[in-house]
C-alpha cells in the first residue's frame, strides 16, 4: 500500500508453493482487516464452486480469482469450455445468493457466514 498498490491478491497457489501455510480462505480475514478498506483485497486459491465464491465475498474479498476453473475448461474444449466453466460458476454463485436469501453479491456480508472464533482478527 505504501508504494502505491491499487489491490492485493491473498494466494497460496492452490497450496503448490508453500504447503502447509493457511489456505487463503483462512488469511483473508487478516488481509482484509490490516488493509482496512485502503485498497481492494483479492482471493485466490480453493474456488471451485458458487459457494467458495459467496464465502469468500462474505469474509471480505473484493473479488476471487478462480484459474484452475479457467484452465479446466480450456483444456476440455478450448474456448467453449472457458465460457461453459464461467457458466457453471455463475450460475452455482446464483443458487448460492438465492438459497440465502441474499437479493445479490453486493448484499453479502459476514451475517451469511459463520467464521470460526480463531479466525477472528484480536
Amino acid at each position: 500500500m505504501d508504494e502505491g498498490a491499487a489491490a492485493i491478491s491473498v494466494s497460496n497457489h492452490g497450496g503448490r508453493q508453500l504447503d502447509g501455510v493457511p489456505f487463503s480462505l483462512r488469511a483473508l480475514p487478516e488481509v482484509v482487516e490490516a488493509v482496512q478498506g485502503r485498497i481492494e483485497v483479492l482471493m485466490d486459491g480453493g474456488i471451485r464452486r458458487g459457494t467458495d465464491i459467496a464465502k469468500a465475498l462474505c469474509i471480505g474479498a473484493r473479488a476471487v480469482l478462480c484459474g484452475r476453473a479457467y484452465a479446466y475448461g480450456l483444456a476440455a474444449a478450448g474456448e467453449a469450455g472457458v465460457d461453459r466453466a464461467i457458466e457453471i460458476l455463475r450460475v452455482d454463485l446464483e443458487r448460492t445468493l438465492r438459497l440465502l436469501g441474499c437479493p445479490s453479491i453486493a448484499e453479502l456480508d459476514h451475517s451469511y457466514v459463520n467464521v470460526p472464533k480463531t479466525w477472528e482478527v484480536s
